[in-house]
């Protein structure tokens, strides 16, 4: 059984459940990054995001360690291999480093995580991890680094 969207979204509840974006609040991520944890799962890992992105801002360079998928929902994501606009779904894989990617125009998109991204400097050092512990602690008020440039 579905347990039924409302405005005490629980994104950590086992089982099915439904999550209405417009009865979520956004929490800021980043000078220009908000989000909306939709849901995430404990046992493996994932995680699913709701993100907005302001004009001009970008993600700072990082590396997928697992897999993830996007959607975009209103806007347009920039980035190495292109643009992806309003109904364009991607999919990142093992490995892949992206040196920037944001929008020049308020950009919405949903964003499913399989596991962790290594946020990275010009030397390829880790400087943090993108990853479920992160996300949760950014959705509890405390955003533990800072994720765009």
């Amino acid at each position: 059984m579905y347990r039924a969207p409302s405005g005490d979204h629980d994104p950590g509840v086992r089982g099915a459940m439904l999550a209405d974006i417009n009865q979520i609040d956004w929490v800021p991520l980043a000078e220009g990054v908000k989000f909306k944890l939709l849901r995430y799962c404990e046992v493996t890992g994932d995680w699913v995001l709701y993100v907005q992105l302001q004009p001009g801002v970008k993600f700072a360079r990082h590396k997928h360690i697992t897999p993830a998928e996007f959607f975009i929902t209103k806007g347009v994501l920039k980035f190495e291999r292109g643009e992806a606009g309003a109904g364009v779904y991607g999919y990142e894989e093992i490995g892949e480093i992206h040196e920037e990617a944001g929008g020049d125009e308020v950009t919405e998109f949903l964003y499913i995580g399989h596991g962790p991204v290594s946020y990275l400097d010009e030397n390829d050092n880790t400087l943090f991890i993108g990853d479920l512990a992160f996300f949760k602690s950014a959705w509890e008020g405390e955003v533990p680094e800072n994720i765009v440039d």
